[in-house]
């Protein structure tokens, strides 16, 4: 496949936070871009407003011979309608996945960033991405939220030299990529309905670094993770880290009026955004940044400007006197870096979280780690799971947000379960306080109750 030999795309799942990224690009190099998905959402509309023809619903009818390139989100099945439509055509050859048409995007690129990991992938690759921006060096960007000051997921570069992209890890998908540097956060337990364990993770990291070119590729590892400590790489190698001794390393951690202070060597650095985990992002991206000769002033700039993502420590309003933050994750260690990143900005305030768990499988597979997760807040509502359409089996459907609420009360917490919006709605107003921090998080439709608050606020 030849970018530019393409003229018309069609989207299958437009809707999705990456996939749309790259039909953003795809429209802003001047294609014929048309998309299609189930729901109206906030990012059809988006694109829409961008000039991209957008379908509600998928019957197959809008498929035909006139489009030269037709990519599917991975999230859609083969059996949806209008991927049977493709085969039904012989339009095969023309099909490409999400990430194989990212994968041939890349290559038309002198020089690709991938950023991998289990966490902090997104704000990752935004701050390289703003970094970079500030440097001057105009990448092309696909990231996995929206980037605040772009406002949006992607951005597409004047040149083909620099390329940014979030590299998932579900189902192996980043090994379709073929990055000349990787940025690796951590490793840890996820997506256990496809992997088997903890060092089958470790190994399919592993054979995504093998991918890179010994001449001229980068490995950029957290040297503070012991799984990301072990994978190695014939090349080049910058380690950063705070604890284990690293390239990078930050020193003299501090926060004071809800901003982070660290040190690397000589050079001070400052971050708006909370979290020890934001620090471990921001030192992979200062890693990065200096390797492609960034002055330390640019980073430092960038870096203290950089406002975060979409629904990653969003601060999105006021209610009922309490703060609002919404944020997407899922995972027991992202649920707990999130209330203890809220206790260090806020030490005064009472941290009241609303968690909807996402999936089935990945809440059975992590119980115990879940309920640990929440022994920082003061106040906790555990909403019914997110039940994840293709992903989900029949013998995970025991588990419930109803018994996880039990057990993270044994663990002496104010605890309440909710079965739905409705109660978790009624749970806020009877007990939510003003001056409280109110998180409310999860990678399922938990956002929509973000929306309904903060636009009666």
């Amino acid at each position: 496949m030849k970018i530019d030999d393409i003229k018309k795309v069609y989207i299958i799942g437009i809707g999705g936070i990456g996939i749309s990224g790259l039909a953003r690009i795809f429209n802003d190099m001047g294609k014929q871009v048309v998309g299609s998905d189930m729901v109206q959402s906030e990012i059809t509309d988006e694109v829409k407003k961008e000039g991209i023809q957008v379908i509600i619903g998928q019957d197959g009818s809008k498929i035909d011979e006139s489009y030269d390139l037709i990519v599917f989100s991975d999230a859609v099945p083969k059996d949806n309608p209008e991927r049977l439509k493709v085969g039904e055509l012989g339009l095969d050859d023309k099909e490409f996945s999400y990430f194989d048409a990212a994968a041939e995007l890349m290559k038309e690129y002198e020089y690709a960033i991938a950023v991998s990991g289990t966490h902090g992938k997104t704000t990752t690759c935004a701050m390289i991405a703003e970094i970079m921006i500030k440097a001057g060096l105009d990448p092309t960007v696909i990231v996995g939220s929206k980037i605040k000051k772009l406002n949006s997921n992607a951005r597409l570069g004047k040149d083909k030299k620099y390329f940014i992209i979030e590299a998932c890890e579900h189902k192996e998908h980043m090994m379709r990529l073929s990055p000349k540097a990787i940025v690796m956060t951590n490793i840890e337990e996820d997506h256990l309905d496809y992997y088997r364990d903890l060092e089958h993770i470790e190994m399919t990291f592993q054979n995504f670094i093998n991918k890179l070119p010994k001449d001229g590729g980068l490995l950029v590892k957290n040297n503070d993770d012991s799984e990301s400590r072990n994978l190695g790489f014939d090349g080049r190698i910058i380690s950063y880290g705070i604890e284990e001794k690293a390239d990078v390393m930050a020193k003299a951690i501090k926060i004071k009026d809800q901003v982070q202070e660290f040190k690397v060597g000589k050079e001070k650095f400052k971050l708006k955004v909370p979290g020890k985990f934001n620090v471990y992002n921001a030192l992979s991206a200062i890693a990065m940044a200096r390797e492609l000769g960034i002055d330390d002033e640019i980073i430092h700039d960038a870096l203290f400007e950089f406002e975060g993502t979409w629904r990653r420590f969003e601060y999105v309003c006021e209610y009922k006197g309490a703060q609002v933050i919404s944020d997407y994750a899922h995972h027991p260690t992202a649920v707990s870096g999130l209330i203890n990143a809220a206790k260090d900005f806020f030490p005064k305030k009472r941290i009241f979280i609303v968690f909807q768990p996402h999936q089935h499988n990945r809440t059975k597979k992590l119980y115990k780690k879940f309920i640990e997760s929440f022994d920082g807040a003061d106040f906790v509502i555990l909403q019914e799971i997110f039940d994840v359409p293709g992903r989900e089996e029949d013998e995970d459907q025991n588990i419930s947000s109803k018994e996880m609420a039990k057990e993270v009360e044994k663990r002496g917490k104010y605890v309440f379960y909710s079965p739905d919006f409705k109660k978790t709605k009624q749970l806020l107003d009877e007990h939510l306080e003003k001056d409280n921090v109110l998180l409310i998080v999860g990678a399922g439709d938990i956002y929509l109750l973000v929306e309904e608050l903060c636009s009666k606020k």
